[in-house]
């Protein structure tokens, strides 16, 4: 008896092998055919496998359609790929995003193939009939939205729409989240910082639409994050560059443009996407983070304003995409928070160790992380690469719910108020939910890659505004109301 593994639009072919194996957000299916390997690509995995290095990967072979069963249901309850249905049989349907396109894969158990290809046939007339069901559960779904006038939807997020583009010589390659850093300086200046492609952050005044400061060559490496701080001992507006590639964060005083410090080779090898400012007892401290795919992690590291490392904090390994800080004012305690490669965690700061984990079983690969305190209740908001929406309690930890949004990753995400929220995805668009029912209620369409960031600004003229942007050297859009 044989297992055959087809995919549509190719011929079928009998493999003696099927396995996957997880390196951070890569999800890899290799199948072995006639001492050959066949690579099919799947969701994050743009490297290709060779003989040399499959020795390293995990192995399993399958033998038996209930050991097939079980074991595509083991891999895929958590990461992003899901199991579209179950079919008679035990015929398993899956579908592997693919950065083209959707490839369906139907793993079956028989000895005839001309049965495989009547099943195979079956298994698309069930797809065309479920697709027709969705269809008309969408618009009953509509139908409900138009028809519920409990509570009318915030008249500036139904009239939001695309204004202008602000600038379009921003660079934003490989970015997570945070490519730039819109703030109202001390000296009332409403500031966009952002990077270009050869290196230079620029410092660009958004209500007189114009260019205050250009610093040429500020990295070696591209520019992938900004964050902004007001240090309000020394009255000063603080903003860190960070250049994930060459492991280097800088610290800049806007009110002069003058570089502070300079922390370089933060970590030994692989990337620094993130990094913050935290304040303890009138002490500033930079806060970084370190993802590596091929070997163990660093701890997380502290550095005081002088740049020396004051501490480290043990992260167990952890691939960090994201880290921000978050100060209980009732328990006068600050808290790191991390959005990791499976899950995120918050830290006490003091004590040096982990303070809660937030984890869900489908988790993979957290981008953004925003702190909801609202209705006596703080919650914890974050954003991950399986197309959800998850809501915590901060304090227990407890799942409080979770929106689907998409099908693609989602990046960084921004509250509008305590009840709607704007998400980025990688399907170009920006998605606002609102919170209470889990619904999405609108989408704006006007970015060429995904959305990697957004921003609100309250701007003098238009009022409450939204700022995005793009991935690579898509333009750094503003958004605002009709109203």
């Amino acid at each position: 008896m044989d297992i055959y593994l087809t995919s549509i639009g190719h011929n079928l072919q009998t493999f003696e092998e099927f396995f996957l194996i997880k390196d951070n957000n890569a999800y890899r299916i290799i199948i072995g055919i006639l001492n050959e390997e066949i690579i099919i690509k799947c969701r994050y995995y743009e490297m290709k496998i060779n003989n040399n290095n499959l020795s390293i990967l995990k192995k399993s072979t399958i033998k038996t359609i209930n050991d097939a069963y079980q074991y595509i249901i083991t891999i895929f309850e958590n990461n992003s790929a899901n199991i579209k249905d179950i079919i008679n049989n035990k015929s398993i349907k899956l579908v592997i995003n693919n950065t083209e396109k959707d490839i369906e894969l139907t793993l079956v158990y028989n000895n005839n193939r001309d049965d495989l290809n009547n099943n195979y046939n079956n298994i698309n007339d069930e797809i065309n009939s479920l697709k027709e069901e969705i269809k008309l559960l969408k618009k009953e779904i509509n139908k409900l939205k138009k028809s519920n006038n409990t509570k009318e939807i915030d008249k500036d997020l139904n009239n939001i729409n695309f204004l202008r583009d602000i600038v379009t010589d921003s660079y934003s390659k490989y970015c997570l989240s945070n490519t730039f850093s819109i703030f109202k300086s001390i000296k009332d200046i409403l500031y966009l910082i952002y990077a270009t492609e050869n290196k230079s952050i620029i410092f660009y005044d958004i209500i007189n639409n114009k260019k205050i400061k250009e610093i040429q060559k500020a990295h070696n490496e591209n520019i992938t994050n900004f964050r902004y701080y007001l240090d309000k001992l020394d009255k000063r507006d603080l903003v860190l560059s960070i250049s994930a590639y060459d492991n280097n964060v800088k610290l800049w005083n806007i009110n002069n443009f003058e570089c502070l410090l300079n922390i370089k080779n933060i970590n030994k090898n692989g990337c620094l996407y993130s990094a913050c400012i935290l304040n303890e007892n009138n002490n500033n401290y930079i806060i970084t983070s370190h993802w590596n795919l091929l070997k163990d992690c660093e701890k997380i590291k502290v550095f005081d304003f002088n740049g020396k490392k004051v501490k480290e904090i043990n992260n167990s390994n952890d691939k960090i995409y994201f880290i921000d800080t978050y100060y209980d004012n009732k328990l006068s305690i600050n808290y790191i928070l991390t959005g990791n490669d499976d899950c995120i965690k918050s830290y006490n700061f003091n004590k040096n160790d982990i303070y809660k984990k937030y984890s869900a079983k489908d988790n993979s690969g957290h981008f953004s992380i925003i702190i909801n305190d609202s209705e006596n209740e703080i919650k914890i908001i974050e954003s991950s690469c399986d197309g959800n929406i998850r809501i915590w309690n901060f304090h227990s930890g407890e799942l409080l719910n979770k929106i689907k949004v998409s099908n693609e990753c989602l990046r960084e995400i921004s509250m509008w108020d305590n009840d709607y929220m704007f998400v980025g995805c990688d399907d170009k668009k920006i998605k606002i939910i609102e919170l209470k029912n889990g619904m999405i209620i609108r989408e704006l369409e006007g970015h060429n890659d995904y959305v990697t960031s957004i921003k609100q600004i309250i701007h003098p003229q238009y009022g409450k505004c939204l700022i995005s942007q793009g991935g690579a050297k898509d333009a750094i859009k503003l958004w605002v109301s009709k109203n």
